[in-house]
């Protein structure tokens, strides 16, 4: 979580461009650690700490859908131990790297070298390529690996695995002689299916899911997720998002999804500084919620500034529309 900072009344009076761009990029960079967050990154800390020295470092696959909040925590374990120059050499404590589309074990190597810094990633062949990145790895005293985007050891026309780049990240894991966290998309783990001593390599996978709002203490989880953000939010009044009315809103309109809730703040921060207001109301996530087109949900309706407003008939609702669209 950001340090609190104590934002100046607008008092009815417009924000400026340069302070609306201020308070935009407070909302964008907004980390609330929930359970679930909070757990994954402590297993992350331990499997670090343990595989220090180990004759067989750890390792991990973390799945979960787009938006959920993977590569944030990633990217924020990686920061906090960040590289540095000893004598001449780059340590980089935390190697943190995307799996290129239509991975080949090359360009996944020239990947990872470049994320180390070498200026020659893309020289030699795959064979001086891995030999260097192994290398590298020594020098620059890589701790721990991180590789993102997994799902991209899948051919996007083919649904088929990319044999050759799995086979490759898996050796690569064995040797590079440290502890690696694998992360992707559910569908990464057809990759584990297809390739038994990967799968035998990271036998502990760990998901990381969208909020669920069915019981009374999966509300209670996402409210105080809702309040937290509340108090990081970037107004000198409070905006009460986790008063009961207004969660169910915010749950229907994001389905538990943190990056929507993030992006539907977003815009109603934008549109409430502009408009001179101190806190968020239902007008401006009304109208934020109008700005965004979530594609895989395209019958939902937008529940802000709806005093009918019910959770469950607006899922009702959506649910038949779906229904009679497939059978017309």
């Amino acid at each position: 979580m950001t340090d609190s900072v104590v934002y100046d009344k607008l008092n009815g009076f417009p924000a400026s461009m340069e302070e609306v761009r201020s308070r935009r990029e407070k909302v964008k960079t907004l980390v609330v650690p929930h359970p679930r967050y909070s757990f994954i990154m402590s297993k992350i800390e331990e499997m670090h700490f343990y595989s220090k020295g180990s004759v067989q470092p750890e390792s991990i696959f973390l799945s979960g859908e787009t938006g959920v909040g993977k590569t944030t925590l990633l990217e924020e374990y990686r920061n906090r131990y960040p590289r540095s120059i000893i004598d001449g050499y780059t340590i980089v404590p935390v190697l943190y790297n995307k799996v290129p589309v239509g991975a080949t074990p090359k360009s996944v190597a020239a990947s990872l070298l470049r994320s180390l810094g070498d200026p020659a990633y893309d020289k030699g062949t795959e064979n001086s390529q891995t030999a260097r990145l192994l290398y590298f790895i020594k020098v620059c005293k890589v701790e721990m690996i991180i590789i993102d985007e997994f799902q991209h050891l899948i051919d996007r026309e083919t649904k088929h695995v990319l044999n050759k780049a799995s086979d490759w990240v898996k050796s690569f894991c064995d040797e590079a002689g440290v502890p690696v966290i694998l992360c992707g998309m559910p569908e990464s783990q057809k990759i584990f299916a297809h390739n038994a001593q990967l799968d035998r390599r990271f036998a502990e996978k760990i998901d990381m899911n969208r909020f669920c709002y069915t019981t009374r203490e999966e509300q209670i989880e996402f409210r105080g997720f809702l309040k937290s953000i509340d108090e990081e939010l970037p107004f000198y009044h409070k905006s009460f998002l986790a008063d009961k009315k207004l969660s169910d809103r915010m749950f229907y309109a994001t389905n538990g999804v943190p990056y929507y809730v993030n992006k539907i703040l977003l815009e109603a921060t934008t549109i409430a500084a502009k408009s001179g207001n101190d806190s968020l109301d239902e007008n401006h996530l009304h109208e934020a919620f109008n700005m965004l087109k979530i594609s895989n949900r395209p019958l939902v309706t937008n529940p802000f500034a709806n005093e009918d407003f019910d959770i469950l008939d607006a899922y009702e609702l959506e649910n038949r529309k779906r229904l009679d669209i497939k059978i017309s």
